[in-house]
């Protein structure tokens, strides 16, 4: 449809800014806002605003209305009128705007959202890569509305009282949408019977730290549940250990996965050496500190832990985090602060811990929410007390997750049912081989 120029005088109380008009409101004090006011000033409004007499909206110029209302005591302005359908007002709209301004980004992603067909948005002047990264933004800025939260099951109890567990190894039970294996992370055989031929477009993975962490909450030291399993081996051992769990992760991540390690100052070498093995690249380290120091006699008591932030060498690993992410995450009104490679969130109360080295659900949401998109799914081969899984839950994610200990496997289930009502599903029960 082409539109003569069609200009007129029109009473101001004609105009209306629509509600989903995309570009960024300056203030009065704006540099621009003020330049515009200048320019009006000495030339007059050299290219009018553009009106749709159809609905009544302003498609573009709405800075130059503002100013018009602020600065002058007219009754009329002039316009350049058109006669369009909503749709093709909301199509020009970015058309017209594209060189006027910054864009409010998650407006224009919920307008451009509400196009019917590729068509429409390419009326509008949007390239397919500019509209894909703005739906991403979209998607993460409504992710960030979705509170994640503590379940305050004390599954320590639980895991107190399981004398003779149900789960046994090999098990695969079925969560919901999450999948769950008593097996080793080691074994190859036991990641591919759980994963079944699919690769994961996120890990977060908090293997053993081989530093013998004795956890000093009473309730598992007297289920016998303080310490962790593989986390006492010699040097060599070690080296072999970590070999052979990045090998298992870079078997099943597709080539856009981030990986998220967790690990000890004391190994960092070691971890990020068998991860090179594994050609898996560190991208850069975050920082997770605790509100209160970890358990141990230090002289310097440990209050914070590192995470490597990883992808496949050569791969470009997914990223749906908002421009705000930097090198420090915080914790407090997170929508509100700048995140960062500093994650300052609060560790669980030893009240609550089910696992010696258990994580908060919120800090997991960090690398969730800035590394995967809901749907996708994530691979966790240290299940632990099930709190990777429980945020997949809680953000819409899918999680594959396995876990050496049944006890734990069996906390995992409980904590899992009495959190969504699900009951676990055996999907089957396999023997685990060793290579």
């Amino acid at each position: 449809m082409n539109w003569q120029m069609n200009t007129k005088m029109v009473g101001k109380e004609m105009l209306r800014i629509p509600d989903y008009y995309p570009r960024q409101e300056l203030e009065i004090a704006d540099k621009k806002y003020q330049q515009l006011k200048q320019s009006i000033e000495k030339d007059g409004y050299l290219e009018p605003i553009v009106w749709n007499q159809s609905t009544g909206n302003i498609v573009s110029g709405v800075l130059k209305y503002r100013i018009f209302l602020e600065e002058s005591n007219g009754q009329e302005i002039e316009v350049c009128v058109i006669d369009a359908t909503e749709q093709r007002e909301k199509e020009l709209c970015i058309y017209l705007n594209q060189h006027a301004g910054a864009f409010d980004e998650i407006k224009l992603a919920e307008l451009i959202q509400s196009f019917p067909d590729a068509e429409a948005i390419m009326m509008a002047g949007i390239d397919g890569k500019e509209v894909d990264r703005l739906i991403n933004q979209l998607d993460f800025h409504l992710d960030m509305e979705i509170p994640v939260e503590d379940d305050g099951f004390k599954i320590d109890e639980v895991v107190e009282h399981i004398q003779e567990p149900q789960t046994k190894l090999g098990d695969i039970w079925q969560l919901g949408r999450h999948f769950l294996m008593c097996g080793d992370t080691t074994n190859i055989v036991d990641v591919q019977q759980l994963m079944q031929g699919k690769q994961v477009d996120l890990v977060i993975t908090d293997p053993p730290y081989n530093v013998a962490v004795e956890s000093d909450n009473k309730n598992l030291e007297k289920s016998g549940r303080s310490s962790i399993l593989n986390d006492d081996m010699t040097d060599e051992q070690f080296d072999m250990f970590l070999a052979k769990v990045f090998q298992s992760y870079q078997k099943v991540m597709a080539g856009h996965a981030a990986i998220y390690v967790f690990h000890p100052s004391s190994y960092q070498i070691e971890f990020e050496n068998s991860m090179k093995l594994a050609n898996i690249q560190v991208r850069s380290q975050c920082i997770w500190i605790k509100n209160y120091p970890s358990f141990g006699w230090s002289q310097y008591r440990w209050q914070h832990e590192p995470v490597f932030y990883a992808h496949l060498k050569g791969e470009s690993p997914f990223w749906y985090g908002d421009r705000k992410q930097t090198t420090t995450w915080r914790d407090h009104s997170y929508l509100g602060e700048e995140a960062s490679t500093i994650w300052e969130i609060a560790r669980d109360s030893n009240n609550t811990y089910i696992h010696p080295t258990q994580k908060p659900l919120d800090l997991l949401a960090i690398p969730m929410r800035n590394s995967s998109k809901k749907g996708d799914t994530i691979a966790d081969f240290f299940g632990g007390s099930g709190s990777t899984l429980l945020t997949a839950e809680q953000l819409g994610r899918i999680c594959y997750t396995m876990e050496l200990d049944p006890k734990f496997c069996d906390a995992i289930k409980q904590r899992f049912e009495a959190y969504t009502g699900i009951k676990p599903v055996l999907m089957q029960q396999l023997t685990t081989i060793d290579n």
